[in-house]
């Protein structure tokens, strides 16, 4: 037994020998490295027994370690393994408590060097770990006594990208010690919570960086994003940024021979990697001491944009140069592109342009938004349209069909009429086109009254509608006879418009003012809902701007107790009395209540449903 006990103890002082010669060796082989920046000065004891750091690495803004010239310092925590790395990755399970201790003192530089004592050999790995960092860390380690951590490899033979880093971390540490134990948010989190971001900031620094080269150093080092809320003088660490695409707008001509297609580039950075963006859809990219380019085309943007994109393409490759502010860029290699499979492409694209034209589209198509479902849609709308052929509809027999298509981006109203054999002729909605209504009454259907055709036009059609023409629709509307029976089906349709109007995402003041013209049509008719008209006639102007001392009295008239009670409702909430619009709302029966309550009107303010009411 004191045999063992004696081979155990023995076992154990070589175990601390072992350890003690790794950890020299690793504090010795990263002092050396670090030794090759000027602007660093270093304090390392391997034998250091204070809690979770091993030392302090102090920055200055030169080579000259004066007091004044002091940027900072970095607290470094240094562990040494013996455990050969391959790739230049790697992990290490650290102590909660240890980056706790970090997270306190404002972050903490780690790092872990694989040595072999006997030869020196040795491959030093680092993290940079700051507040926001370490936040990320310890929400995620949460409940764990230790918590996996992955390093990089520490540049040590590269002095200016060892300034970086601690330059780096000096810089945002100062800008993150304020939010030491306050709770960090994404960019959804303080959107979600109301906040109102003004704008994003992010710094970068390093030695010997110039304007030129900031792109492709950003594009290839981590940064921190802060968050600037509206009216308020702080900046919020929001997230740490890797891997990060920088594009940047240069001003200068692309020229094919004497002709110009664009005025403007983007250069786009992705790992230090420069790509000259063109257009939407072209992407050069230089080689070989920029002697040669490579040439991709990938159709995205409007469809006027890919066919800006396509003809300039097919005109560099015919000529087999391209002009790039000024620089003229040759290519000589043989021709591996299929010249004419994208004329073929240019040709379907104005196809497609002039389809549209036809159907009346104002709204640009998106090309990145089109399916294949949509392009076989497309394909069948230019045969039809362009090329006059006939189409058929799965199931579908009527005489005439009309409504929304959909395809992409765009919702196109397409009128289809029956030519024989089940095949039909399509063309633009906006066309004329005879349609009948008929009084409730009429179950014969034997007094057809003739009406506009947009009367079909519901709230989500005039929401989003891509061949949209408010002036057709207003010609159309006023040329037909307006009968006393379909006085009600036009009021009710301009509070369709009313209600297409407040919920668009985007207000368009196109929409506002036809409604205002169809009120104006039907207040010029004399009819017996003139107090509706007036009502309607005044929330539309009430949404365009604050309503005329004359047009409140005119309101005020609609609240006389000779008025009936929806009338006097609507009036009040116009007026922006809710009490006295909410009493004339009581002494509506409990349907009509209902009805009311779907109205545009109360965009302006909503009356209270009783409980009982708003049970049945």
């Amino acid at each position: 037994m004191q045999g063992r006990k004696a081979f155990e103890e023995v076992k154990l002082m070589k175990k601390r020998k072992s350890t003690k010669r790794i950890e020299e060796s690793a504090t010795t082989a990263l002092k050396l490295a670090l030794l090759k920046c000027p602007i660093l000065e270093t304090y390392i004891d391997s034998n250091d027994k204070t809690p979770s750091w091993d030392g302090t690495v102090f920055v200055y803004k030169s080579d000259n370690p004066k007091k004044e010239n002091l940027r900072g310092r970095v607290p470094i925590q240094v562990k040494g393994t013996e455990n050969e790395f391959v790739s230049d990755i790697a992990t290490f399970s650290c102590s909660t408590v240890d980056l706790k201790n970090y997270y306190q003192d404002g972050g903490c530089v780690f790092f872990l060097v694989s040595v072999e004592p006997s030869t020196g050999k040795h491959k030093i790995f680092y993290a940079s770990l700051l507040v926001v960092d370490l936040n990320n860390i310890l929400k995620n380690a949460k409940g764990k006594k230790t918590y996996s951590i992955h390093l990089k490899l520490f540049p040590e033979n590269d002095s200016k990208e060892m300034a970086h880093i601690f330059l780096s971390f000096v810089s945002n540490a100062h800008k993150q010690a304020g939010f030491i134990g306050k709770e960090l948010l994404s960019i959804e989190e303080l959107e979600k919570r109301g906040t109102k971001i003004e704008g994003f900031t992010f710094n970068t620094v390093g030695i010997g960086l110039n304007a030129e080269d900031l792109p492709s150093f950003i594009s290839t080092h981590d940064f921190y994003l802060y968050a600037k809320p509206q009216g308020l003088d702080i900046e919020i660490p929001v997230d740490r940024v890797s891997n990060a695409i920088i594009t940047k707008t240069v001003y200068g001509k692309i020229k094919i021979k004497e002709q110009t297609y664009f005025d403007s580039y983007s250069v786009q950075y992705c790992q230090g990697k420069p790509t000259i963006k063109i257009g939407k859809s072209i992407s050069v990219v230089l080689t070989q001491g920029e002697k040669t380019f490579s040439v991709s085309v990938h159709p995205s943007g409007t469809l006027t944009e890919c066919i800006k994109d396509t003809s300039f393409f097919l005109d560099m490759l015919e000529n087999r140069e391209v002009n790039i502010n000024g620089a003229t860029i040759s290519f000589e290699e043989p021709m591996t592109i299929d010249v004419a499979s994208w004329r073929k492409k240019l040709t379907y694209y104005k196809d497609v342009k002039k389809m549209l034209g036809l159907l009346g589209v104002i709204e640009e198509l998106q090309v990145d938004a089109i399916t294949p479902k949509d392009n076989a849609n497309i394909k069948i709308l230019v045969s039809a349209v362009l090329y006059n052929r006939k189409i058929g509809f799965q199931n579908i027999n009527e005489n005439n069909i009309y409504g929304p298509m959909k395809i992409a981006n765009l919702v196109i109203w397409i009128w289809a009429k029956q030519s024989g054999e089940g095949l039909y002729t399509v063309e633009n909605f906006f066309l004329p086109h005879e349609i009948a209504m008929f009084a409730s009454d009429d179950k014969a259907k034997k007094h057809p009254i003739s009406a506009s055709q947009f009367l079909l036009f519901e709230k989500s059609d005039f929401i989003h509608t891509s061949n949209l023409n408010y002036e057709v629709m207003y010609e159309d509307v006023i040329q037909k006879e307006l009968k006393p029976v379909a006085v009600e089906r036009y009021i009710l349709w301009l509070l369709e418009i009313l209600r297409a109007y407040d919920e668009q995402e985007q207000k368009d003041p196109l929409l506002l003012n036809f409604a205002e013209k169809i009120c104006d049509w039907l207040q010029s008719k004399d009819l017996s809902d003139m107090g509706i008209l007036l009502l309607n006639k005044m929330q539309i102007i009430k949404r365009q701007r604050h309503l005329k001392p004359s047009e409140i009295v005119e309101l005020a008239k609609l609240t006389s107790p000779t008025c009936p009670p929806n009338i006097r409702c609507g009036a009040y909430l116009l007026l922006e009395d809710m009490d006295s619009a909410q009493k004339c709302f009581d002494e509506l029966d409990k349907d009509t209540q209902k009805s009311f309550l779907t109205y545009p009107i109360c965009h302006f303010g909503k009356p209270t449903l009783s409980k009982d009411t708003a049970n049945l």
